[in-house]
């Protein structure tokens, strides 16, 4: 091995790192300007900033074509509330009597003539509900969560699901109780 081999060895190395960096930074500094719009072609010769510049080149002649019109369903999301359903208000919502772990989110349809009860389901536990007294002020809903004997071994899974509940008329203002039954 020669004696000076080694630190040339090294400042090659250091050399091609370099080589290396200033290549990615010149890469990088080109994507950003454009990304940016710094690279498009500067105003004429003699044109100060700000003035507009004309196009020398013909208009474009082409006519948009129209396709069918979109789905309605289409943006709708697969889950939690869809657009144009209404969210019953916490404080139009009374879940005082029921117990820990019941469904508690309410939706309404565009018209207020359905109330929409979500909640999780899964395994061995089933939801129902049912509308009970309706009154001026107040839409009594009945809500029940059954669940597996005791030892019974249930399927790990959840799935959301919504349980619609036609009132006789638009919810409006009322209160929704929510009760065990």
């Amino acid at each position: 091995m020669q004696p000076g081999a080694r630190p040339l060895r090294l400042a090659g190395m250091r050399t091609t790192v370099k080589l290396l960096g200033a290549g990615l930074l010149l890469l990088t500094a080109t994507a950003c300007a454009a990304n940016s719009g710094a690279g498009a072609p500067a105003a004429g010769p003699g044109s100060e900033p700000g003035t507009p510049t004309t196009s020398t080149s013909a208009p474009d002649t082409a006519t948009p074509t129209v396709g069918p019109p979109p789905s309605p369903t289409a943006g709708r999301p697969t889950q939690g509330i869809a657009p144009g359903d209404d969210v019953v208000a916490e404080s139009q919502v009374d879940a005082r009597e029921l117990p820990e772990g019941y469904p508690r989110s309410l939706t309404r349809s565009l018209d207020g003539r359905t109330v929409i009860l979500q909640a999780e389901e899964g395994g061995c536990r089933r939801i129902s509900a049912h509308v009970g007294e309706q009154t001026a002020q107040q839409v009594v809903v009945l809500v029940a969560v059954g669940s597996a004997p005791k030892g019974q071994m249930c399927p790990d899974y959840i799935k959301e699901i919504k349980i619609p509940l036609a009132l006789t008329a638009p919810l409006g203002t009322r209160t929704v109780v929510l009760r065990r039954g």
